[in-house]
């Protein structure tokens, strides 16, 4: 699996955990000591980042002898990363390749629990994921959704055209929106256009407007199933979404209400993965 990560990306995360040296490796003169570092699974879980935690580990100086693709699933006590090289090289890089493998790996393992959940309710569903990302961890936070057999809702505001009730306050609600509809099919004819919406009746408005999708945020169970049934038989190309406080809870009832597309934030919020390293001396 393949995300995009600059030299100098890595080179900052290891800058930001050793900004000029080790400094107990230097002090207590190990640092040309030959060793090596192996990596493994406490508990069951989605591994994620393994790659970027091998890049980190050889950016520090450290030879790479083994690594489990990210996505792969995998049991208690199984090693995911092997690597050797000099004290100074492994300490230098074993807290930053740690924290990313556990991080990611929790919301890599997050995901893939509410995607295994709804594909037993509905196999075509999608589960997407948000923006709401803990800032400047946004790369790493998509590839562990994609780990995790989600994908993303947008990647940032330059990617889709999503209007939100914070946009309706510059239009004059709904009916203003509804009156540029034509303008902004001009204006972007091969973007989608997707409103949110927090009642039954703007649903009801938008959808003969001609927009692509419509989301539906914090909207009753009870008021989406009768909805998404009346929608999909009127306008059957308009894809649905639900958004809005879904979580492992209540994923499943969200799934069978007939949406195309659940979007959540749950994923990021949660506790890292559990990964042991160990370290030992070769030479």
């Amino acid at each position: 699996m393949s995300i995009f990560f600059s030299d100098e990306a890595i080179a900052s995360l290891i800058q930001e955990d050793v900004p000029y040296l080790d400094l107990t490796t230097y002090g207590l003169a190990i640092g040309k000591q030959l060793g090596e570092i192996e990596f493994s699974t406490r508990h069951p879980m989605t591994i994620c980042a393994t790659e970027e935690a091998a890049r980190v580990l050889q950016y520090c100086g450290a030879e790479v002898h083994y690594q489990v693709e990210s996505g792969t699933g995998c049991q208690e006590k199984q090693l995911i990363l092997q690597a050797s090289g000099t004290a100074n090289a492994l300490h230098s890089g074993w807290r930053v390749a740690l924290n990313l493998m556990e991080y990611a790996s929790g919301i890599a393992s997050r995901t893939r629990a509410l995607v295994d959940t709804v594909k037993t309710v509905n196999p075509a569903i999608s589960i997407v994921t948000t923006r709401k990302c803990f800032p400047g961890t946004r790369a790493i936070s998509i590839k562990a959704v994609l780990a995790g057999g989600g994908f993303f809702h947008r990647l940032g505001l330059s990617e889709t055209v999503l209007i939100f009730n914070q946009h309706l306050i510059f239009l004059g609600g709904m009916v203003g929106l509804i009156e540029r509809m034509n303008e902004l099919r001009k204006k972007f004819p091969e973007q989608r256009i997707c409103v949110e919406v927090e009642t039954v009746a703007d649903a009801l408005m938008v959808a003969q407007s001609g927009v692509d999708l419509i989301q539906f945020d914090k909207i009753s169970l009870s008021e989406i199933k009768p909805l998404v049934l009346k929608l999909k038989q009127q306008y059957p190309n308009l894809k649905l979404a639900a958004a809005g406080g879904i979580t492992s809870e209540n994923i499943k009832d969200y799934a069978s209400s007939g949406v195309d597309i659940l979007v959540t934030s749950s994923p990021y919020f949660g506790k890292p993965c559990d990964i042991a390293a160990k370290m030992t001396k070769t030479q």
